[in-house]
C-alpha cells in the first residue's frame, strides 16, 4: 500500500484549548506491534490466505470486529468467543516471544505530559491482556496506569464510546482531553467523542491525514507541547 505523503498539519483548532488529558492509543501510537497482530491472525486464518494489504484494511478495529470480519471473509463457524480466545492466545504468544520497542520519542512525550501535571489513560481496541502484556514490554506500564479497552464498552473504535470511557475515567471532561491516534476509526471515535485530536503518521499501517485531526505529525517528537495549553 502507497503511503500518504502529504505534509503534517501545523495544529491549528488546538490554541486555546485547556488541556489535563492525554488519551493514547496503543497500536501504532506508542508502539509498531501491528506486524506482532499480522502474524498472529495470519496463523488463525490459516489455511486460508491473509496478504498484508488485506490486513492493513482492517486495522483499527475491535477484536469482535475482527473475529465477525474473519467468519464472513473465511466462512468460519466457531462461536465467537472461542474464536477470539484462540486469536488472542495467538497474538499473546507473539507478544511474549520477545521485548517490543517503544516507538521512538514515545517514552519521552509521555513523561513530559505526566511532568506537566495532566492526567493520562490508554484507550485501545485491544483485549486487556494484550495491552497488559504490551505495555510491560515497551515499559510504558508505570506510567500509564489508567486504560480502557473496547471489553469495556458497548461500541469499539470508531464509536466515541471507549473515548468517553477513558474521559470518565480520568475525572476530565473530553472537551479538555486531548487524543493521539493513528487509525481512521481511532481519529473518528476521539473526535466523535468530542476530544482534541492529534493523528501521528509514524508507522507504515497509519491512515491518511484525515480532517478530524486538529493535527497530523509525522512522529512522536513533532508533538508540540504547547498544544496542551
Amino acid at each position: 500500500m502507497a503511503r500518504d505523503t502529504r505534509p503534517a498539519d501545523s495544529g491549528h483548532g488546538l490554541t486555546g484549548r485547556s488541556i489535563e488529558a492525554v488519551v493514547f492509543d496503543l497500536d501504532g501510537v506508542l508502539v509498531d506491534s501491528e506486524p506482532v497482530h499480522y502474524r498472529a491472525l495470519k496463523a488463525f486464518v490459516a489455511p486460508g490466505e491473509l496478504t498484508e494489504e488485506t490486513y492493513l484494511s482492517i486495522v483499527g478495529t475491535s477484536v469482535e470486529e475482527t473475529m465477525l470480519w474473519v467468519r464472513r471473509t473465511y466462512g468460519r463457524t466457531e462461536p465467537i468467543e472461542e474464536m477470539r480466545a484462540a486469536s488472542s492466545a495467538l497474538v499473546y504468544d507473539e507478544l511474549t516471544r520477545g521485548p517490543l520497542q517503544a516507538l521512538d520519542g514515545a517514552r519521552e512525550l509521555v513523561e513530559a505530559v505526566v511532568a506537566r501535571g495532566l492526567r493520562v489513560a490508554v484507550a485501545s481496541q485491544s483485549s486487556p491482556r494484550w495491552v497488559e502484556a504490551t505495555l510491560r514490554s515497551i515499559g510504558l506500564d508505570d506510567l500509564l496506569t489508567t486504560v480502557v479497552t473496547a471489553s469495556e464498552v458497548a461500541h469499539g473504535k470508531p464509536a466515541p464510546d471507549i473515548y468517553l470511557h477513558a474521559a470518565e475515567r480520568v475525572g476530565v471532561e473530553p472537551a479538555a482531553c486531548l487524543a493521539i491516534e493513528d487509525s481512521d476509526p481511532g481519529v473518528r471515535s476521539a473526535s466523535a467523542a468530542g476530544l482534541a485530536v492529534v493523528q501521528t503518521r509514524q508507522t507504515a499501517t497509519a491512515a491518511p491525514p484525515m480532517a478530524q485531526a486538529h493535527a497530523v505529525i509525522d512522529s512522536l517528537r513533532a508533538f508540540d507541547l504547547r498544544w496542551l495549553g
